[in-house]
């Protein structure tokens, strides 16, 4: 039985188990982000308006949550190894970093911001009257995360 290759500290192979299952649970957020954000785009405008609604709560906190996981994929992908153009597992940690920021990071740092938050933060300082043009608009970039997957 083939031994898994050796790696540096805090490095995680990409084809573990630990690793195979955190995709797949990335996976599934992302099914669920794609889902949900043009519905409530379309009719859920003013979810943060309304946190008093139980049901609106539930859903800010649990799009909160998603996103504190796809920021954790972020920290995750800084640290996990990857095949190169030799078709050999790369494990240096500078070689990782530096493939990841060329790669996928701009597009994983965006679906990790809490657009929701700001929103709510633009609500609250407004008093009343909202510029959610552009927040909507931002909140439209989880869409990004599925061609990605």
């Amino acid at each position: 039985m083939l031994e898994p290759p050796k790696t540096p500290p805090r490095i995680i192979l990409h084809y573990s188990a630990l690793k195979t299952t955190w995709d797949w649970t990335i996976l599934v957020l992302t099914f669920y982000t794609a889902i949900l954000v043009p519905y409530k785009l379309t009719f859920l405008k003013d979810v943060t308006r309304n946190l008093q609604n139980q049901n609106q709560f539930v859903l800010f906190f649990t799009d909160t949550l998603i996103d504190a996981a796809f920021f954790v994929d972020v920290i995750l992908n800084f640290h996990t190894t990857y095949v190169g153009a030799m078709e050999e597992v790369v494990s240096d940690p500078k070689l990782i970093r530096w493939n990841y920021l060329k790669s996928w990071f701009v597009i994983d740092m965006l679906s990790c911001v809490p657009y929701d938050v700001f929103d709510l933060i633009a609500f609250s300082t407004q008093n009343g009257t909202r510029s959610t043009g552009v927040i909507h608009f931002l909140d439209a970039h989880d869409l990004i995360v599925i061609g990605k997957k």
